[in-house]
């Protein structure tokens, strides 16, 4: 598979350049989704940091702000896109052919837990009904249609695991 950025060679920088392409390329710039560190305690609870737009984190005039970055792991889904959370990794293939046959735009992560995200991309905003009807169609796990969901951000460190996810495949 074609590196997606391949002047990118840091996981970081990975993660810098997947947030921009999702606000510029992917979204147009319509879309100022929210992002947010979320992490484990020592009692194996989980605490959030403060939710901020991807213009506050990718932006700031002061260039001390960036260490935000560092902490975000989590990401908004966008309005214009619908993450298909899959358990059964056996899914998968049938999945990526429907999408194919159809020359939709997608990407395929792993989550190196249970399943995959399969992130879809449309040229409009996506209403919470049709992705629920898309999401029920591929079997999926409907949560994920609801407008303020977050997902492990691509790229990063998962909170609960610490493995990335990882780019395993794309269409676009």
């Amino acid at each position: 598979m074609k590196d997606l950025f391949p002047f990118a060679k840091k996981r970081s920088s990975k993660k810098k350049a997947w947030l921009d392409h999702l606000f510029y390329n992917l979204g147009k710039q319509k879309y100022n989704y929210y992002l947010c560190g979320l992490r484990k305690t020592e009692e194996k609870d989980r605490i959030s940091t403060k939710w901020f737009k991807y213009l506050e984190i990718v932006a700031p005039l002061n260039l001390n702000e960036h260490w935000r970055l560092n902490n975000i792991n989590q990401r908004q889904v966008l309005s214009n896109e619908i993450v298909l959370d899959l358990e059964e990794r056996e899914n998968l293939s049938k999945i990526k052919t429907t999408l194919l046959e159809r020359n939709q735009k997608f990407f395929v992560f792993d989550t190196h837990s249970r399943g995959y995200h399969i992130n879809i991309f449309f040229k409009r905003k996506i209403s919470k009904k049709r992705k629920e009807i898309i999401i029920n169609y591929f079997q999926a796990d409907l949560s994920k249609a609801n407008p303020k969901t977050m997902i492990a951000l691509e790229f990063s460190p998962h909170w609960k695991s610490g493995k990335i996810k990882e780019l395993v495949y794309y269409h676009v």
